[in-house]
Parts: C-alpha cells; sequence; structure tokens
C-alpha cells in the first residue's frame, strides 16, 4: 500500500511517501512554500495529515479535491486518537504530541518513555509503554528564546553570526564566559534552552521511574543528546505517528 502522511509544524511542513516495496521519499517546506510542495508530492492509496496550525488546513483540504486524491485521514488534536490521549483536554491536546505518543507505542519498545519534541515550542511528555500520553510541559523553542529576546531588548546584537573578531578559542559550551557579546547572547540562550529541558525531562522521569527512556525528536534534537545521554534519537517522529494509524486503520478494515 502506498501511504502519503504530511504534518502541518507551527514554521514548516513535512511529508513522508512510502510506496508498496517500502521505499521511502520525504521533505520539508515553509508555510510559504506549502503551495510549491503539494504539487510535486506522489500520489497515493491512503493519506494522513496532522496540524497544529488550523490556517493552513484548507489549502490541504482544496489540494485533496483539486487533485481527486483519496479522503484524508486528519489529526487536529489528541481528541482525535480517543483514550489514547489523558490529559484534562484532550482537544486542546496538540496533535503532534499524540502522535508521538502514539508512534512510541507503535515501535515495540514495551517501555514508558520521555518524548521530548525541540521544536518552534519544545514539549516533553509522559508517555506509557502502550504508547498512552499522560501530560507533560510545553516550554519556548531554541528560536523563540532568541526572537523573545531580540523583541524585549532590540538593541541587542543578533546572535546568530558570531563575530569574527572573535578569538574565544573554545566551543562556547566549555568556555567559563564570552568576551564576545554575541557570543555571550548565543551561549546563554543555548544554556537556558538546554539546562531548562533537561529539568524538566528530570522532572517527567521522576514520575515515570527509572526505567523510562528519553526520546528526541525535532528539529533542534541535536542539540540536546549529549546533555540528556542516554537517550535515543527518533526523527520524525509524528510522521511514524501517522504512519502507524494508517497501518490500524487499514489492519482494521
Amino acid at each position: 500500500m502506498q501511504t502519503l502522511v504530511i504534518d502541518i509544524g507551527n514554521t514548516r511542513l513535512c511529508w513522508r511517501h512510502r510506496d508498496g516495496t517500502g521505499e521511502v521519499q520525504s521533505g520539508t517546506a515553509s508555510h510559504e512554500a506549502i503551495a510549491d510542495v503539494l504539487s510535486d508530492l506522489p500520489c497515493a492509496e491512503s493519506i494522513a495529515i496532522s496540524s497544529v496550525v488550523p490556517a493552513h488546513e484548507p489549502e490541504l483540504e482544496k489540494w485533496l479535491r483539486r487533485t481527486d486524491r483519496p479522503a484524508a485521514l486528519w489529526v487536529r488534536s489528541g481528541a482525535d486518537l480517543g483514550d489514547r490521549v489523558c490529559t484534562d483536554e484532550p482537544h486542546r491536546t496538540g496533535a503532534d504530541r499524540a502522535l508521538c505518543a502514539l508512534a512510541w507505542g507503535a515501535s515495540g519498545e514495551h517501555r514508558s518513555a520521555v518524548i521530548i519534541d525541540a521544536g518552534s515550542a519544545v514539549t516533553v511528555d509522559a508517555v506509557s509503554a502502550s504508547g498512552q500520553l499522560l501530560g507533560g510541559w510545553i516550554a519556548p523553542g531554541l528560536g523563540a528564546l532568541g526572537a523573545g529576546l531580540r523583541q524585549v531588548a532590540p538593541s541587542l546584537p543578533d546572535p546568530t553570526v558570531v563575530s569574527a573578531s572573535s578569538s574565544d578559542p573554545e566551543p562556547r559550551q566549555m568556555l567559563p564566559w564570552a568576551s564576545d557579546t554575541k557570543l555571550a547572547i548565543g551561549g546563554g540562550i543555548e544554556s537556558l534552552f538546554i539546562g531548562g529541558i533537561q529539568a524538566l525531562r528530570d522532572r517527567v522521569q521522576s514520575g515515570l521511574g527509572d526505567g523510562a527512556v528519553t526520546v528526541l525528536t525535532g528539529g533542534d534534537s541535536d542539540l540536546l543528546m549529549q546533555a540528556l545521554e542516554p537517550a535515543v534519537l527518533r526523527p520524525g517522529l509524528v510522521l511514524d505517528g501517522l504512519e502507524a494509524l494508517l497501518r490500524g486503520a487499514a489492519d482494521a478494515q
């Protein structure tokens, strides 16, 4: 069975196509480039779409109708996954969080997990061995921290480009302090990001017990690997959840 899964995240659209032999194609695009990406997507027998940005959903619904593709299975919130989501308000729980939990339950690991999705926002969630989302925490992502600082202190330099004049020979994680202003801002944001996520991980793990594994996904997950060792890196976990959902729907037919 050919499948196509699409995730509309806060800042990007991600997709994955799997043909009948298991060969995979995938890609990403900014929200501004969604139309270009949709025009090039391969055909599929089954489609699943998740979204945390309702404003872009009509664009995909129109594309489905215009290209005469099969009706898509939509996941817009945790409420669409029923009793797999144990939060107080599943309809206000992000589809991405619920699908990461579903993917973990379908992975065959049979262990509880702290799942950290490091994107525009960072979610740190408690997930049971069977893939139920028990709850968790939501924090600003790395980019959001930088954007927030620039908004309240616009006179500060942009830390994304380190000064060529900087004479610090060591990686900024190893420095006791920085002598360059841009390096000082970038290192401060990065340390706040890593330390904050580490504290939230430890907090969730204290509730799940020592047997829980830390699972990382999302665009900034590589930055967290060393600080959160031992951890498992699972890129595209939301798409994994959508594929698991399609497999379950096919098995039920």
